[in-house]
């Protein structure tokens, strides 16, 4: 798997994911493959996701004591 520098390429690549695993003559195999790569990179979003709503937070309160 690729580290992703940004959500937007993590979520892209879950998107490819979820299409490749929908085709019809997909191997087990392959489908383990992508479900395990698929359960990394929905971590990375959340992460991410979780990492961006503890920086807003910060600077919500550090605007809201600038303002005081």
């Amino acid at each position: 798997m690729t580290d992703f520098e940004t959500y937007s390429e993590a979520k892209k690549r879950l998107g490819e994911i979820a299409a490749e695993m929908e085709l019809p003559n997909i191997s087990l195999e392959r489908s383990m493959q992508l479900y395990e790569e698929g359960a990394k990179l929905a971590k990375v979003c959340y992460e991410k996701l979780n990492s961006a709503k503890l920086k807003f937070s910060e600077l919500s309160v550090q605007n809201i004591g600038e303002e005081q």
